[in-house]
């Protein structure tokens, strides 16, 4: 089953998505294309970067100690001018950090959104995500690869009230969306 036509299983018929690249800037992709563009995605890594403080980099430095490879490039930074230098690098170049908890909180916040996601690799109650909820949402799908997609409502809408959400986002658990039947795999002797 597409994504899509797992999608419209989950939150109905209007729902689809808008797919960006995934070049690294996906979230930040998926933030200026729901505002039409304005901030630009170079500009939602600076806010980020610019939000960073020493205990930000204390926090990111705690996650590499504990194992977390999404933390490797804190290896690189000496310090916080380092850190926000290292945030700032565009999607596609080498170097470039993906979004983290910290971006999107931080967008959220300068954006005064929430984002509503519905992680792939999740299941259950679990599968559907709500980060900062503001009277205005943003809907993301994030794959299994961690790579964010935009849902979109009737092709167009990027952005939804919260009462729209509450109506419709998780309204339909996992039990109620019928299962991709999933091919069997044989193996050859």
């Amino acid at each position: 089953m597409s994504r899509t036509a797992t999608l419209k299983k989950l939150l109905g018929d209007d729902w689809s998505l808008e797919f960006v690249d995934a070049d690294g800037d996906c979230f930040f992709a998926c933030v200026s294309k729901a505002f039409d563009g304005e901030p630009t995605t170079q500009e939602l890594r600076d806010v980020v970067a610019d939000a960073c403080e020493d205990e930000t980099l204390e926090s990111f430095r705690a996650a590499r100690a504990a194992g977390l490879e999404d933390y490797d490039f804190v290896d690189e930074c000496e310090d916080l001018d380092a850190l926000r230098a290292r945030l700032r690098i565009p999607g596609g170049a080498a170097g470039c950090v993906w979004a983290d908890d910290f971006a999107l909180r931080t967008i959220a916040a300068h954006q005064k959104v929430g984002f509503a996601i519905l992680d792939e690799a999740a299941r259950g109650a679990g599968r559907f995500v709500v980060i900062d909820p503001q009277n205005m949402m943003i809907l993301l799908q994030r794959t299994r690869r961690q790579h964010y997609n935009l849902i979109v409502r009737r092709g167009h809408a990027h952005t939804f009230s919260r009462d729209e959400i509450d109506a419709h986002w998780a309204v339909r658990g996992e039990d109620e969306a019928p299962r991709a039947k999933r091919a069997r795999r044989t193996r050859e002797k």
